[in-house]
């Protein structure tokens, strides 16, 4: 049952890892503040399918592996659609705010990362 959130976790943070970096570093302004963000991206990209099915799934197993299986997937999928919302909410704020308070536009590595 945690096997399953893990991996799924797991792969989101692989094809994710560098943009999120290249837009922590774009948004923070003197690139100090970049490593915290790309670790507390990690931990909510690890975290929230996990708590999802741990919160989520049925407590006792089925008389059939293959819909716990399905199951477990499920509630893990909808943890993972959930953080990408919640990371992309984040990430759009905080570009939108940015361009509105520079009267500029984002760097080429923002640019870049956000559309990864």
């Amino acid at each position: 049952m945690v096997l399953m959130p893990v991996l799924c976790s797991l792969l989101c943070w692989w094809l994710l890892a560098e943009p999120l970096r290249q837009v922590a570093r774009a948004l923070c302004e003197r690139g100090e503040g970049a490593s915290f963000w790309s670790r507390t991206f990690l931990l909510l990209v690890l975290a929230t399918p996990l708590l999802t099915v741990l919160l989520s799934a049925p407590n006792e197993a089925s008389s059939s592996l293959w819909l716990d299986i399905r199951e477990v997937l499920k509630w893990s999928l909808i943890g993972v659609v959930a953080q990408l919302l919640v990371l992309v909410r984040l990430v759009w704020r905080q570009v939108a705010f940015n361009r509105s308070s520079h009267g500029k536009p984002l760097p080429a590595a923002a640019q870049e990362g956000g559309a990864q």
